[in-house]
């Protein structure tokens, strides 16, 4: 299914875009790449109010419950232990659920609002989103302290690191900000449509295999993925857009997740879909009933 790409044109981007999208290409063709690995999927299911896994290989009918939350939750990451983390914005906490022990623990309290998170480099920390009034706090793990990174951001969504320890987030949904993880600032800001009520971008993510960060697309506008290239000093002011034409009807692209082998794993709130990097095209798309934040099962893929 291929994706029909828009977005800002700029010669030598689009160049470099070509070779490296036709060497991927090629690589898959030789079978070097592996194919769809990624097998089971952890999300967190906004309207049935729990977390839940699916395996991609067998689809709708492998979705299990793992823990009921009894509110709507938002975003979900994983520690290095394999325990999840997640958020439920209307009760303002962050929480993390143990998948082996069957436990769940509230980290952080008093955080309205509170969607996307991010582990920071070294692990000792963690960043949370706040969509509005728009701001982001760094929780320690060791002492479960939270403070204000920054703020004044209109609202707050997605948040990144690339792998040059870059910062980014998602800001008034259709800016992306790069932001200095020491004092907050906001360093340099990227307009990736006109700003138009919700609609823009969502998720964030960075993808080892690309180099580049993903966000992902959803409203009245388009719904899909935007790539926003990247070097070791912050995004380059280019970016493209692959917009979903047919595929996603009665889903909008949310929480995404990157397995760094040219794979992107989409919660789109009625399905999770997996877009492959070098074919530019959907791979797999399993109907949920309700996804936002993903994060792939350690050891299947």
């Amino acid at each position: 299914m291929a994706l029909l790409k828009s977005g800002p044109f700029n010669l030598k981007e689009a160049i470099m875009t070509l070779f490296r999208r036709i060497a991927l290409a090629s690589i898959v063709l030789l079978g070097t790449i592996s194919p769809l690995l990624a097998q089971r999927v952890y999300f967190t299911n906004e309207p049935k109010k729990n977390l839940q896994v699916v395996n991609l290989a067998i689809g709708k009918t492998s979705v299990s419950t793992l823990y009921s939350i009894g509110a709507e939750p938002d975003d979900l990451i994983l520690n290095s232990a394999g325990q999840l983390i997640y958020t439920v914005p209307s009760t303002g906490t962050v929480n993390l659920y143990d998948p082996v022990a069957n436990t769940n623990t509230v980290l952080a309290s008093g955080l309205k609002y509170a969607r996307d998170l991010i582990i920071e480099p070294g692990g000792e920390t963690m960043l949370i989103g706040i969509y509005t009034p728009g701001k982001i706090v760094r929780y320690t793990f060791a002492t479960g302290t939270t403070t204000t990174l920054t703020q004044k951001l209109g609202t707050c969504d997605g948040i990144a690191y690339d792998g040059f320890g870059n910062l980014y987030a998602v800001a008034n949904h259709s800016t992306i900000v790069q932001i200095d993880p020491v004092s907050g600032a906001v360093l340099s800001t990227l307009a990736l449509e006109p700003h138009n009520g919700l609609n823009g971008a969502d998720g964030l993510t960075f993808d080892p295999f690309t180099g580049n960060l993903w966000a992902t697309q959803a409203g009245s506008l388009a719904k899909g993925l935007f790539e926003i290239f990247t070097n070791d000093f912050g995004f380059t002011g280019t970016f493209n857009s692959y917009v979903f034409t047919t595929q996603l009807k009665g889903s909008a692209p949310d929480g995404i997740k990157s397995d760094g082998k040219g794979n992107l794993y989409v919660g789109a709130i009625n399905t999770i879909f997996v877009y492959n990097i070098p074919s530019n095209a959907i791979t797999k798309s399993v109907i949920v009933g309700g996804a936002d934040g993903v994060s792939l099962v350690p050891g299947t893929y």
